[in-house]
C-alpha cells in the first residue's frame, strides 16, 4: 500500500520547482541583457570612435589635447564595456546579485495575463514567518496552478532587433566615407590619436621634410641636418628649436635649409617652425664614445737590476730593461672592452675588466721592443680610440773583462794579472779555467772573489791557490759571468794564456844558461873597453903634435865621448 508524504513536503517540492523555473527565467533575462548590451556597446562604441577620429581630423589637436582625447576615449569605451557587457556577464554567472524572484514575478505577470499577481502572491506567502497548514496548502495549490506556465517565454530575443538600427549608423557613415574616397580621414586621425605624444604637421601651404635618412651621430662630433619645404609657398626664414632655444636655419637653396650641431653630448629633440607652421618633433640619437679618462702604467723591473719600481701617468711610452713586467691600468667612460694590439706581430690581447665595469687592467712581461695600440670599444663603436705607443727595451749587455799580465816575459816563478771587469747591472762570478794542454777536456775551475758591482778591478798572482804538476804545459783563461736573471748568466772569456810549470832540472838549466849569457856579455864589454882605450891613446898622441884643436879634431873627440858613453 502506497503511503503519501506529508503535505509540507509536497508543498516544498512544488515551490522548489517554481523557484527552478524562476532561476531559468532570470538566466534568460540576463542573456537577453547581454545580447542587447553587445549591440549597444558596439553601436555607441563605434559611434564615439568615429566621433573621436572626426574631432582630430578637423581640429588637428596639439599633443596635450590629443592625450586627453585618447584617454577620454579609453575611459568611455571602458564604461560602455562595463555597463553593457561586464555587468550582465557577472549577474548571468551569479557573481553579483541580480533581479530577485519578486522582480522576476512582476515581469512574468505583465507578460502572462493569467499569472498576473499569482506568482508574486506565492512568493509572499512563502516568505511569511508563521506558516500554518492552511497557508502551506494555499502555496501548494497556487504552485500547481503556475506549474504549466512557461516563464522563459516572457523573454524574447527577437525584440533586440530594434537596437540594430543603432549599430547600422556607424557602418553607414563608414560606407559613405568609403564611397567618397576619404577613408584616409580614419587612417590619419587614428595614427595621430594613438601616437598622441607626437607632434604632427597640420595641413598648410607647405610642409617640412627631413632629408637626413639617419638621425644618429657620435658623441662630440658635428652633425648637420637638412630640411626642405614642399608646397606652393616657400618660407623666407625657418627656425630650429631645441633645448628651449631658437636658431635660424641656414638657407642653402630655395626651399632648402640646414643647421649644424657643433658638438652633441646627449640625445637632442628638435623641431623646425616657419610662418607659425611647425614640423613634428625629431630626435638625434647620440652614440656615447668609449673614451679613456685615466691611464697609468706600473713598471715592475727585474730584481737583479736593483732598479726601483715606478709608475707613469697618461702615456704609454717607456724605456725599460729587458724582462720588465708592465701593468696597464685604465679608467674609461662608456666602454665595454679594451684591446692591446701588438703592431709587431699583429696579435691582440684583451684587457681584464675590474669590479668597477669602467676599470680595466693588463699585465705583460716585456722582452723585446713593443709598438702597440690601445683600442676602446662599446656595443655601438668598435676600436673607436686608437692610441699608439712604443716600449723600448734595453737588452742586458754581455759583461766585459780586460786583463794585463807579464806572463809572456816570465820564464819561471809566478805571473801577475791585473784586470778590469764591468757589466750593466752587476757581476755574478769570476773564474780561472785551466787545463793540461794535452788534455783540454779535463778543465778545472778556480773562483776569484768579486763583488756584485757594475765596475771593479781585480789582482791575481798565478798560480796562487792552484795545484799544478811540474813539467806540464798549461793553458788557462779567465771567464766572467754577469747577473742576468732573464736570459741566464751570460759569460765572456779572455784570450788563452800558456804556462809551463818547469821541473827543478829545467829551472837549473835556465839559470846556467843565463849565467853563461851574462859572461859572454861581460867579455864583449871588456873587448869594447880595450878598443876605446887604444883609440883614446892614439887621439892623445895626435893632439900632442898640434898646437890647438881644429874643427875636425873637435868633431872626432865628441864622437869618441859618445862611443864611450
Amino acid at each position: 500500500m502506497y503511503i503519501y508524504p506529508p503535505k509540507t513536503v509536497i508543498a516544498l517540492t512544488k515551490f522548489q520547482y517554481i523557484q527552478k523555473k524562476l532561476k531559468a527565467f532570470i538566466k534568460k533575462y540576463y542573456t537577453n541583457e547581454l545580447i542587447k548590451g553587445a549591440i549597444l556597446f558596439f553601436s555607441f562604441g563605434l559611434l564615439y570612435f568615429l566621433f573621436t577620429l572626426f574631432i582630430e581630423y578637423f581640429l588637428w589637436l596639439k599633443p596635450t589635447a590629443r592625450t586627453i582625447l585618447f584617454w577620454l576615449f579609453i575611459a568611455i569605451e571602458l564604461a560602455l564595456l562595463t555597463k553593457y557587457i561586464v555587468l550582465p556577464l557577472i549577474k548571468l554567472f551569479g557573481l553579483q546579485k541580480g533581479i530577485s524572484y519578486k522582480d522576476a514575478s512582476k515581469i512574468i505577470g505583465k507578460h502572462f495575463t493569467e499569472v498576473d499577481d499569482k506568482l508574486l502572491n506565492v512568493l509572499q506567502l512563502h516568505d511569511t514567518e508563521n506558516q500554518t497548514e492552511l497557508l502551506l496548502a494555499s502555496i501548494e495549490q497556487k504552485s500547481i496552478d503556475l506549474e504549466p506556465i512557461p516563464f522563459k517565454r516572457a523573454i524574447k530575443f527577437s525584440k533586440n532587433k530594434k537596437y540594430l538600427k543603432y549599430l547600422a549608423i556607424p557602418f553607414v557613415i563608414w560606407f559613405i566615407t568609403f564611397l567618397t574616397g576619404n577613408t584616409i580621414i580614419f587612417k590619419e586621425s587614428l595614427d595621430r590619436v594613438v601616437n598622441y605624444q607626437t607632434a604632427y604637421e597640420p595641413p598648410a601651404p607647405f610642409s617640412f621634410e627631413l632629408v637626413n635618412a639617419n638621425l644618429t651621430t657620435v658623441e662630440g662630433k658635428p652633425f648637420t641636418i637638412h630640411i626642405i619645404t614642399k608646397g606652393n609657398v616657400v618660407p623666407e626664414n625657418v627656425k630650429i628649436h631645441f633645448k628651449d632655444k631658437n636658431y635660424f636655419l641656414k638657407e642653402e637653396n630655395l626651399g632648402a635649409f640646414s643647421h649644424t650641431f657643433s658638438s652633441l653630448k646627449e640625445n637632442t629633440k628638435f623641431y623646425v617652425v616657419a610662418n607659425e607652421i611647425q614640423s613634428k618633433e625629431y630626435e638625434i640619437k647620440v652614440i656615447k664614445t668609449p673614451t679613456i679618462a685615466k691611464f697609468k702604467m706600473f713598471l715592475n723591473y727585474p730584481n737583479y737590476t736593483l732598479k726601483t719600481n715606478e709608475s707613469i701617468k697618461n702615456t704609454g711610452n717607456a724605456v725599460v730593461p729587458e724582462g720588465t713586467t708592465i701593468t696597464w691600468k685604465i679608467n674609461t667612460k662608456n666602454t665595454v672592452n679594451i684591446n692591446l694590439n701588438n703592431l709587431n706581430d699583429s696579435t691582440t690581447v684583451a684587457f681584464k675588466k675590474q669590479e668597477n665595469k669602467q676599470n680595466f687592467s693588463l699585465s705583460k712581461r716585456i722582452s723585446n721592443n713593443l709598438d702597440y695600440k690601445i683600442q676602446t670599444s662599446n656595443n655601438q663603436l668598435k676600436n673607436y680610440e686608437n692610441l699608439q705607443y712604443g716600449i723600448q727595451v734595453i737588452k742586458d749587455e754581455y759583461p766585459k773583462i780586460v786583463v794585463k799580465t807579464d806572463i809572456d816575459s816570465i820564464t819561471r816563478g809566478n805571473a801577475q794579472f791585473i784586470g778590469q771587469i764591468s757589466d750593466d747591472y752587476g757581476i755574478s762570478k769570476l773564474q780561472l779555467i785551466y787545463y793540461d794542454k794535452k788534455n783540454k777536456a779535463n778543465t778545472k775551475e778556480f773562483s776569484i772573489p768579486v763583488k756584485n758591482k757594475t765596475f771593479q778591478e781585480f789582482y791575481y798572482i798565478f798560480p796562487e791557490g792552484l795545484q799544478l804538476e811540474k813539467g806540464i804545459d798549461y793553458e788557462f783563461y779567465f771567464q766572467l759571468f754577469d747577473n742576468d736573471a732573464i736570459n741566464g748568466n751570460k759569460n765572456v772569456k779572455t784570450k788563452i794564456f800558456h804556462y809551463r810549470n818547469k821541473t827543478d832540472k829545467e829551472l837549473t838549466e835556465d839559470v846556467l844558461k843565463e849565467q853563461k849569457q851574462n859572461l859572454d856579455n861581460l867579455n864583449n864589454t871588456t873587448k869594447k873597453t880595450e878598443k876605446l882605450t887604444k883609440t883614446l891613446e892614439d887621439f892623445s898622441k895626435k893632439m900632442k903634435n898640434k898646437a890647438e884643436m881644429d874643427w875636425q879634431d873637435k868633431k872626432e873627440f865628441n864622437q869618441f865621448i859618445k862611443r864611450q858613453k
